[in-house]
């Protein structure tokens, strides 16, 4: 059960992080009209960033309790959450073509297989490292 609360609050956060840094990202584009900067956008930008970078980091002390270790690893389901919300929230996902989204789908299907896969061989090397290193193994 802890397992399945730590998926859920790895995806929950991570998909709020992603999404409040992907309406930062649309802000930012908004905050330079005409080479002048919109003061209204451009801290609307820097609150949401700020919003999505404190769920990332509450994120990954969950990332981390559910085995997954790698900060490359880590980034990247932030950056296929990210890349997605933002192509949604400006309507240019529409403009793709079926190759474009079906590339973009495999790329978020191959980085969530390898979440999944490197967080189960981190969890099953740490369970392997206790056996061996326990109070008993030094009596040997």
């Amino acid at each position: 059960m802890p397992q399945l609360v730590n998926a859920l609050l790895v995806f929950g956060l991570t998909l709020l992080s992603g999404v409040l840094d992907a309406r930062g990202f649309i802000y930012a584009s908004r905050a330079w009209p005409g080479g002048v900067l919109d003061l209204r956008w451009g801290f609307s930008a820097v609150a949401v960033f700020v919003g999505g970078l404190s769920c990332y980091v509450v994120a990954v002390r969950f990332m981390q309790g559910f085995g997954l270790q790698g900060v490359a690893l880590q980034s990247a389901l932030w950056f296929v959450v990210t890349g997605v919300g933002v192509a949604i929230m400006d309507g240019s996902i529409s403009g793709w073509t079926r190759t474009q989204q079906g590339v973009a789908l495999l790329v978020a299907l191959g980085l969530g297989w390898l979440i999944v896969s490197t967080s189960a061989r981190a969890t099953a090397v740490r369970k392997s490292s206790r056996r061996t290193t326990g109070p008993r193994s030094r009596l040997k």
